[in-house]
Protein backbone atom coordinates (compact mmCIF):
# COMPACT_ATOMS: atom_id res chain seq x y z
CA UNK A 1 0.00 0.00 0.00
CA UNK A 2 1.43 3.41 -0.93
CA UNK A 3 1.86 6.13 1.69
CA UNK A 4 -0.72 8.35 -0.08
CA UNK A 5 -3.28 5.55 -0.14
CA UNK A 6 -2.72 4.85 3.58
CA UNK A 7 -3.32 8.56 4.34
CA UNK A 8 -6.46 8.65 2.17
CA UNK A 9 -7.87 5.58 3.89
CA UNK A 10 -7.01 6.64 7.44
CA UNK A 11 -9.88 7.10 9.96
CA UNK A 12 -9.07 10.81 10.28
CA UNK A 13 -9.29 11.33 6.50
CA UNK A 14 -12.60 9.46 6.38
CA UNK A 15 -14.00 11.64 9.20
CA UNK A 16 -12.83 14.81 7.44
CA UNK A 17 -14.40 13.58 4.19
CA UNK A 18 -17.68 12.83 5.97
CA UNK A 19 -17.64 16.26 7.62
CA UNK A 20 -16.99 17.97 4.28
CA UNK A 21 -19.83 15.98 2.72
CA UNK A 22 -22.20 17.06 5.50
CA UNK A 23 -21.14 20.71 5.18
CA UNK A 24 -21.53 20.67 1.39
CA UNK A 25 -24.94 19.05 1.68
CA UNK A 26 -26.03 21.55 4.33
CA UNK A 27 -24.87 24.53 2.27
CA UNK A 28 -26.71 23.22 -0.79
CA UNK A 29 -29.91 22.83 1.24
CA UNK A 30 -29.59 26.31 2.76
CA UNK A 31 -29.20 27.93 -0.63
CA UNK A 32 -31.49 27.86 -3.61
CA UNK A 33 -32.19 24.62 -5.46
CA UNK A 34 -30.21 24.09 -8.65
CA UNK A 35 -31.48 26.04 -11.65
CA UNK A 36 -33.51 23.90 -14.05
CA UNK A 37 -31.95 23.54 -17.51
CA UNK A 38 -33.37 26.08 -19.95
CA UNK A 39 -34.56 28.38 -17.14
CA UNK A 40 -35.02 31.85 -18.72
CA UNK A 41 -33.91 33.41 -15.42
CA UNK A 42 -30.99 31.02 -14.89
CA UNK A 43 -27.95 32.44 -13.05
CA UNK A 44 -24.94 31.09 -11.16
CA UNK A 45 -26.23 29.92 -7.76
CA UNK A 46 -24.67 31.47 -4.64
CA UNK A 47 -24.19 29.02 -1.76
CA UNK A 48 -24.53 31.72 0.90
CA UNK A 49 -27.59 33.43 2.34
CA UNK A 50 -28.53 36.63 0.50
CA UNK A 51 -30.47 39.70 1.54
CA UNK A 52 -32.18 41.06 -1.57
CA UNK A 53 -33.69 44.51 -1.93
CA UNK A 54 -35.24 45.54 -5.22
CA UNK A 55 -37.34 48.55 -6.12
CA UNK A 56 -38.36 50.90 -8.92
CA UNK A 57 -37.60 54.62 -9.17
CA UNK A 58 -40.13 56.10 -9.54
CA UNK A 59 -42.11 53.45 -7.66
CA UNK A 60 -45.25 54.24 -9.71
CA UNK A 61 -45.35 55.11 -13.40
CA UNK A 62 -47.63 57.94 -14.60
CA UNK A 63 -50.94 57.24 -16.35
CA UNK A 64 -50.14 56.06 -19.87
CA UNK A 65 -46.85 54.51 -18.74
CA UNK A 66 -43.21 55.53 -18.90
CA UNK A 67 -39.78 54.45 -17.70
CA UNK A 68 -38.47 53.42 -14.30
CA UNK A 69 -35.04 52.42 -13.06
CA UNK A 70 -35.10 48.96 -11.50
CA UNK A 71 -32.51 48.85 -8.71
CA UNK A 72 -31.29 45.66 -7.06
CA UNK A 73 -29.09 45.54 -3.95
CA UNK A 74 -27.62 42.27 -2.72
CA UNK A 75 -26.11 42.06 0.75
CA UNK A 76 -24.72 39.41 3.01
CA UNK A 77 -26.50 38.93 6.36
CA UNK A 78 -25.23 41.76 8.53
CA UNK A 79 -25.43 44.33 5.73
CA UNK A 80 -22.12 43.94 3.87
CA UNK A 81 -22.39 44.38 0.07
CA UNK A 82 -22.25 41.20 -1.99
CA UNK A 83 -20.38 41.94 -5.23
CA UNK A 84 -20.23 39.56 -8.19
CA UNK A 85 -23.72 38.06 -7.84
CA UNK A 86 -25.45 37.26 -11.12
CA UNK A 87 -28.93 38.76 -11.49
CA UNK A 88 -31.45 38.24 -14.27
CA UNK A 89 -34.78 40.08 -14.56
CA UNK A 90 -38.02 39.63 -16.46
CA UNK A 91 -41.22 41.65 -16.67
CA UNK A 92 -44.86 40.71 -17.16
CA UNK A 93 -45.49 43.91 -19.17
CA UNK A 94 -43.32 46.20 -21.25
CA UNK A 95 -39.59 45.76 -21.83
CA UNK A 96 -36.37 45.75 -19.86
CA UNK A 97 -33.19 47.31 -21.23
CA UNK A 98 -31.24 44.19 -20.23
CA UNK A 99 -33.49 42.09 -22.51
CA UNK A 100 -32.92 39.05 -20.27
CA UNK A 101 -29.11 39.30 -20.22
CA UNK A 102 -27.27 38.47 -16.99
CA UNK A 103 -26.35 41.50 -14.87
CA UNK A 104 -23.69 41.35 -12.14
CA UNK A 105 -23.63 43.28 -8.86
CA UNK A 106 -20.83 45.83 -8.47
CA UNK A 107 -18.58 46.47 -5.46
CA UNK A 108 -21.54 48.03 -3.62
CA UNK A 109 -23.68 44.94 -4.28
CA UNK A 110 -25.82 46.94 -6.74
CA UNK A 111 -27.06 46.49 -10.28
CA UNK A 112 -29.78 48.22 -12.27
CA UNK A 113 -32.02 47.87 -15.29
CA UNK A 114 -34.59 50.08 -17.00
CA UNK A 115 -38.27 49.19 -17.43
CA UNK A 116 -40.44 50.77 -20.12
CA UNK A 117 -44.12 49.93 -19.63
CA UNK A 118 -47.60 51.27 -20.38
CA UNK A 119 -49.37 48.89 -17.97
CA UNK A 120 -48.67 47.72 -14.43
CA UNK A 121 -45.73 45.31 -14.57
CA UNK A 122 -44.54 42.59 -12.24
CA UNK A 123 -40.75 42.37 -12.11
CA UNK A 124 -39.34 38.93 -11.38
CA UNK A 125 -35.66 38.56 -10.66
CA UNK A 126 -33.30 35.75 -9.88
CA UNK A 127 -30.31 36.85 -7.81
CA UNK A 128 -27.78 34.11 -7.17
CA UNK A 129 -30.53 31.49 -7.26
CA UNK A 130 -33.00 33.35 -5.04
CA UNK A 131 -36.14 34.63 -6.76
CA UNK A 132 -37.86 37.87 -5.85
CA UNK A 133 -40.95 39.55 -7.32
CA UNK A 134 -42.48 43.02 -6.99
CA UNK A 135 -45.00 45.21 -8.88
CA UNK A 136 -44.37 48.48 -10.69
CA UNK A 137 -47.86 50.01 -10.92
CA UNK A 138 -49.08 52.50 -13.51
CA UNK A 139 -51.43 55.21 -12.22
CA UNK A 140 -55.01 55.00 -13.45
CA UNK A 141 -56.18 57.70 -15.79
CA UNK A 142 -58.44 60.26 -14.17
CA UNK A 143 -61.73 60.93 -15.90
Amino acid sequence: MTALRRRLESPLTRRIGLLLGVLLTASCHKGAPPQPPGDPLGVRVVDQPLVISAWAEPKTLPAGGGEAQILVRIQKPGGKPFPGVQVRLSTSEGTLFSAGRVLVTDGRGMTRDRLTAAKTATITLNAGGTRYRFPVPVEKRRR
